[in-house]
Order: C-alpha cells, then structure tokens, then sequence
C-alpha cells in the first residue's frame, strides 16, 4: 500500500515541515501483571475467541505460554507455537491454516519479532482469501519492536527476507508485562535492545519521519536505551527495569505509517539475517555503528545524528560530523559493555568479495546503487 504523498515534506530535517500519520493502535498497556487482563482486551477489540502464536523456545522452556492460556480461560482457542527465527513462510503457512480452521476471531502473538510478524502475515493471508481482516494483540517478550508497525516481515524458502504492508496489520492492541520479559534470555533481550536502539536512530534521518511526535520520542528512548540496558545487564530478573525498557522501545518505534524500509542499517541486518541465521538484535549490533559512522559524512544526516550527544550524556564538538561519530563509538561502546561480538567472523558468515558482493546486493537491491561501493566496505570491515 502505498501512502498519499501530497503532504510529505521529502527532507530528513522534518523540524519545520512534516506530517504524522496516526496508527490503527486502539490500546498499549504496560506494567507488571498486565498480561493476565488478556481475556478482558479480547472482549475490548470485539473478539471472542483468540489464537495464540508463538515460537517453541517460550512455549517448551518457559511457563509464559501456558499462564497466558490459563488466563484466558474459555476465550483462548488455539495455540500454534512453532514458530521459527525470521518467520519462515513454511511456519506461517501451517499456523495460518490451523487458524482458519479454529474458528477463533482474534490473534495474540507472544514473543519477539518472528511470532509478532508471523500473526500479521497470518493476518495478510486470511484477508487475501477471505476479504476479511482479523486483528491481533502482541505481547511482546523482547525489544525488537515488530508491534508498531505494519510491515510483517518473513522468510521464503530461498532464506530471501521479504514483507506485506498494510495499515490493517498493526497490532490493535499492545500488551507489555515486565514479569514475562525476565524469562526471555538476558543475551537476547539486550541485543533486542541494541535493535530497539537501531529503530530510534535511524528514525533520526528516515525522509517520513515526523519531528512530533516520532523524533521527539526517538530521542528520549535512546537516552532510556542507554541507561537501562547496562542496569538490565546487571539486573537479569528485575521486572520493573524490563518494564521501563519496553516503554523506551515503544517510543523507538512509536507507531507511523510509513512504507519501505528503516535505514541502512536494517537493510545490512536484513541481507545477513535470515540467510546466515543471525538474529534481529544481533544483526543491529553488527550494523548499526558503522552505519552511522558512514552516515557521519553526510552534512543532512549528520545534523540528526548530532542530537544524539546530549540524550547520552556527551559533549557537543560543535561539528556535525564529528559528534555524529561519538554517536557511533558510544554506540559500539554499549554493544560491548552488553557482552556482544560486532563480528561476522563469529557468526561463521564466509569470507571473500563474492560473498561482500551478496550481501550488499541482498541490502540495496542493485549494484547500481548510489551507496554500492560504501556499503560493501563496511560489510568488508565487519569482518
């Protein structure tokens, strides 16, 4: 679907021009507890019977799945909980089929950003074959922030990331309960963070972001990002530190409607992703610093960047540019002090210029590319 563009300002400086376009979100609770009102935000959408989609590690290693169902009661009808990494279309396909044959009227996705985006897809076929739009709820588990967009990203059979994208898909409903992120893997859940971090940055200088409030808000999660990841580190199982990192990846992402990708740091994340099979978070710790690093050059992008240094406690140089790559050290920085390796060596990505070329083809579509050349070095340098 593609937006109207009559009111869209086109310039990465949207402080004096721009335009917000309000999501189809009807409700965000947060809060330790939260997701025990489930049955109650079901009956609060319309719906009266909900099915649940999952991935196997929640529902086999971890009672977050099981309390849920028991929660909800007689309005739960149906868990599909095979969901694999990157939302393979195969997984989809199976849940999509036990969904429509479940007779239930609402979707609950429950995890990270694979379960999340899989619900949507599931959401995008039923309306293909039906005309019929179910909506969902997510509970989300991590900070990969898949819940505020309309984008329903997957994986085909050839391991290519693909997605839909329509208004209709955002989650109507967004449930965030810190007593359930503390069973999500501390590795995990701080990369997750680091591509909650990824979102707000790159918003930064995204052409349809708005300053308010999509910008305004980046800014306050990074400053959020940067002090409660580290205080989560050191605090694995307090619930209250999660709950204020869910709030922050909220407001990284706050809910717009826009089409395409992110950033340039998504597309690197999305070319090794699915095909390497490194997670979302992991993908952002490798990218996400040198994208900006790169972006530093860039006299439009850099002034975004810029407004970065006081959210995270630096000194402004006074140059664009440079303060751009303090953003991009304190950013490493952080990925360090969280325990993350910045390496494609250590994700057993093969070497060589054929294999640079690839991804960089996967990330901009074309050799063609304006930014061709760049990008395939800083594939090179992550190495």
């Amino acid at each position: 679907m593609t937006l109207p563009s009559k009111y869209q300002n086109g310039s990465i400086d949207s402080s004096l021009k721009g335009v917000y376009r309000a999501s189809p979100v009807k409700l965000l609770i947060y809060g330790k507890g939260t997701a025990k009102q489930l049955a109650d935000v079901v009956t609060e959408l319309g719906g009266t019977k909900a099915f649940i989609i999952t991935g196997r590690s929640l529902y086999e290693k971890t009672p977050v799945i099981k309390t849920i169902e028991k929660s909800l009661g007689s309005v739960h009808g149906g868990t599909f909980s095979k969901i694999g990494q990157h939302a393979p279309i195969g997984d989809i396909r199976e849940a999509t089929d036990l969904m429509a044959k479940s007779g239930c009227d609402i979707l609950i996705s429950i995890g990270g950003g694979s379960p999340i985006d899989s619900a949507k897809a599931i959401a995008y076929n039923i309306h293909q074959e039906t005309g019929k739009w179910i909506p969902s709820i997510a509970v989300p588990t991590t900070l990969s922030v898949a819940e505020t967009t309309q984008n329903a990203g997957f994986t085909t059979e050839e391991l290519h990331k693909i997605a839909v994208s329509n208004p209709e898909l955002v989650p109507k409903a967004v449930v965030y309960d810190g007593e359930l992120a503390i069973y999500t893997p501390l590795n995990l859940w701080t990369s997750t963070g680091i591509r909650s971090l990824d979102h707000a940055v790159e918003l930064l200088y995204h052409p349809l972001a708005s300053e308010i409030p999509t910008k305004r808000l980046a800014l306050e999660a990074i400053k959020d990002l940067f002090i409660y990841l580290p205080q989560s580190k050191a605090n694995p199982d307090d619930a209250d530190i999660r709950t204020k990192l869910f709030i922050a990846c909220y407001a990284s992402l706050f809910p717009f409607l826009y089409t395409g990708g992110v950033g340039l740091s998504h597309s690197i994340g999305h070319a090794i992703g699915a095909t390497y099979s490194i997670p979302h978070g992991i993908t952002s710790c490798l990218s996400l610093a040198p994208t900006v690093h790169f972006k530093a050059s860039n006299p439009e992008e850099a002034k975004q960047i810029a407004r970065v240094i006081p959210y995270i406690g630096k000194q402004s140089t006074g140059s664009d540019e440079k303060d751009s790559h303090i953003v991009a050290d304190a950013i490493a920085e952080l990925v360090e002090k969280l325990g993350h390796k910045t390496s494609l060596t250590t994700y057993n990505v093969p070497m060589g210029d054929s294999e640079e070329e690839a991804i960089a083809i996967r990330a901009l579509h074309s050799k063609e590319h304006k930014d061709f050349a760049n990008l395939k070095k800083i594939v090179h340098d992550l190495y």
